[in-house]
């Protein structure tokens, strides 16, 4: 019971504070200028490390990131939590995705705020906030929380965290790279997929692993 409410406090948090970014990020959008000028200084200098070699690379890592590829490896993950009899664990892991895709339509569509002109892509659909960024946020996140006390070791949790960090990192840099969002599209897309997937956690915790916890006591 005690650590399954540790878990809701820490959840409880992750929500309110990514929340408190994305309203942050709004409200700078909708002013017109106050977060614009953070755009331009993060771009100026991805942009001089644009190479032939290295967007070949870039671009095989944000076709990886691009959320139909995070939506197909978050339903087999959850299919095979399934067949593990994990179900807890996969419906937790499919609600968190499936909210995090619809936060993120209804954000696209609330402002509807054109991408910049990329020079090594082809882009369509909204640019506010980033799909890869906050699909990739959600996957990761989930991916991370529901197998870390699964490792048996130190070094099995630590190569799991550290991927898991590794491979968002590496999808965000590649839409900056690729010039495919501005920044404030990827730092708001990072607070969505945290406020999406620690909402869904939360409310899983306090609504059916509680009284699951309190059942297996008194029983």
């Amino acid at each position: 019971m005690t650590s399954n409410w540790s878990k809701n406090i820490l959840f409880l948090l992750v929500y309110m504070i990514s929340g408190l970014v994305l309203v942050i990020i709004i409200e700078g959008l909708l002013s017109g200028t106050e977060l614009i000028p953070l755009n331009t200084a993060i771009e100026r200098p991805i942009s001089f490390l644009r190479r032939p070699v290295i967007t070949t690379l870039i671009v095989f890592i944000t076709k990886l990131g691009n959320a139909s590829v995070m939506l197909s490896a978050a339903t087999l993950v959850s299919a095979l939590l399934a067949m593990k009899k994990r179900f807890y664990d996969a419906a937790l892991f499919m609600s968190a995705m499936i909210l995090t895709i619809v936060s993120l339509t209804v954000l696209k569509n609330t402002f509807q705020i054109a991408r910049p002109a990329s020079p090594l892509i082809e882009t369509s659909g909204w640019s506010f906030p980033s799909g890869h960024a906050t699909v990739a946020t959600a996957f990761f996140f989930m991916l991370s929380y529901t197998f870390f006390k699964r490792m048996k070791t130190a070094l099995g949790k630590t190569i799991l965290v550290a991927g898991s960090v590794t491979a968002t990192l590496l999808i965000y840099f590649s839409r900056l790279y690729l010039g495919a969002h501005w920044t404030l599209d990827v730092l708001a897309g990072i607070a969505l997929g945290f406020w999406a997937t620690s909402f869904a956690a939360l409310i899983f915790g306090v609504f059916i692993e509680s009284r699951r916890s309190l059942r297996n006591t008194i029983d």
